[in-house]
């Protein structure tokens, strides 16, 4: 990675984004963050990055801009980025609910490439999977710029335009809280009918880690790999049985158009000051 990358914005996402740079060989001199707390840029800074309390410095040398912020200041840093913008930087917003015709908006209409990303919590530990889209076709050069951006700590997807973003947030976004919500029930029960909690909790991830790579990994889908697991008559079938007769999909059903419609309200939320 040889472009000059800045984050407004130091939190727990960035600084995920960041350590994955890292890791994967770029350089602490290509990386350059603001953060207005102290806390972030001693954090950051212990890795060797160049912090300020300000944008400006970042805005004045990166060639891509990471909108690392939340929602409810992007209007400010914006206001702030359009009066020194440059037509050749590439504007990557993680800013959950912030469209893109909103940012480009609040930039004049400027010209510049934009990117939204829906990055996910794994991020954190390197497993994330993050969702690319723009409002226009990108060159080769910007697509490999972005998307290794993400691919350190994760993996990526180009969705085209960001009319499934809502959608997404739904499934990856929020996504890794509805694992959680299983294996906690999972591990909660097995002790209630006997386990010690660290057998409970060994068994249960690593039974989780186990059937997620399965998956990835098989050349057959779920349900063909629930059906080699499922024996008739056996113990997987009378499990199963109770998940069927609580209509366990259409559950699931509900639940993702319930966030998927949560994403959309919180978009019109978000307070941009247009004026």
């Amino acid at each position: 990675m040889k472009h000059q990358i800045g984050f407004i914005g130091g939190g727990n996402m960035a600084q995920a984004i960041i350590a994955g740079l890292l890791n994967g060989g770029c350089s602490t001199s290509n990386i350059i963050v603001s953060d207005p707390n102290p806390a972030c840029r001693s954090a950051l800074g212990a890795l060797g990055v160049s912090c300020f309390e300000q944008s400006g410095p970042v805005v004045a040398q990166a060639d891509l801009i990471i909108l690392a912020v939340k929602p409810q200041i992007v209007d400010v840093v914006l206001a702030q980025l359009s009066q020194t913008l440059q037509g050749t930087q590439i504007i990557i917003s993680i800013a959950a609910g912030i469209t893109i015709s909103s940012i480009r908006q609040q930039l004049n209409n400027a010209p510049n490439a934009i990117v939204r990303v829906m990055p996910n919590t794994p991020a954190l530990i390197g497993q994330g999977i993050s969702a690319l889209a723009s409002d226009s076709p990108l060159d080769g050069t910007t697509k490999t710029a972005v998307q290794e951006i993400f691919n350190s700590c994760g993996k990526t997807v180009w969705v085209g335009g960001e009319d499934t973003m809502d959608t997404i947030t739904a499934v990856s976004g929020s996504g890794p809280a509805y694992f959680f919500l299983m294996i906690e029930n999972l591990i909660n029960t097995g002790v209630r009918l006997g386990l010690p909690p660290e057998v409970a909790r060994d068994l249960v991830v690593q039974t989780a880690k186990g059937a997620a790579e399965m998956v990835e990994f098989s050349d057959v889908g779920p349900d063909v790999l629930r059906q080699r697991v499922t024996s008739p008559r056996g113990t997987t079938e009378a499990a199963l049985k109770v998940f069927n007769d609580g209509d366990f999909a259409d559950l699931v059903d509900r639940a993702l158009v319930a966030a998927r419609d949560r994403a959309g309200e919180l978009s019109e939320d978000v307070p941009l000051n247009l004026s």
